[in-house]
């Protein structure tokens, strides 16, 4: 099992890109980063909408096998209720934009002397 195809919007792919190089890793780690800064803020399911006219595509399989099966489940925990591979995908994706914003914010507000990863924690 792994994530399917999923169209972040043009600011998240912006913040994306500004996370990973903060972070000094891979997009890919920065996409698992927000997924889970994204659940471990949220109470309940995202209801935000993330518009954006270009998009950007998270390839398939960036998030798999015991990975996916953990993020899979700590989201269902998160909706409370259970939810198909369709639902799972559509939370995945609202749940890493939030992540990402929440993420940017951290950036921005932290003094120079801080260290990002840090911070996230």
């Amino acid at each position: 099992m792994s994530n399917r195809k999923m169209s972040l919007s043009e600011e998240g792919k912006k913040i994306l890109d500004l996370i990973a190089e903060s972070l000094e890793v891979e997009r890919p780690m920065a996409i698992k980063v927000a997924l889970a800064k994204g659940i471990a803020v949220s109470n309940g399911p995202v209801h935000e909408e993330y518009p954006g006219s270009n998009r950007w595509t998270i390839p398939d399989s960036i998030i798999k096998d015991k990975e996916f099966l953990l993020f899979k489940h700590l989201i269902i925990n998160e909706v409370n209720k259970s939810i198909d591979d369709e639902e799972i995908q559509k939370h995945m994706l609202s749940y890493i934009e939030k992540g990402l914003r929440t993420l940017k914010d951290i950036l921005n507000s932290k003094t120079s002397m801080e260290d990002f990863r840090l911070s996230i924690l």
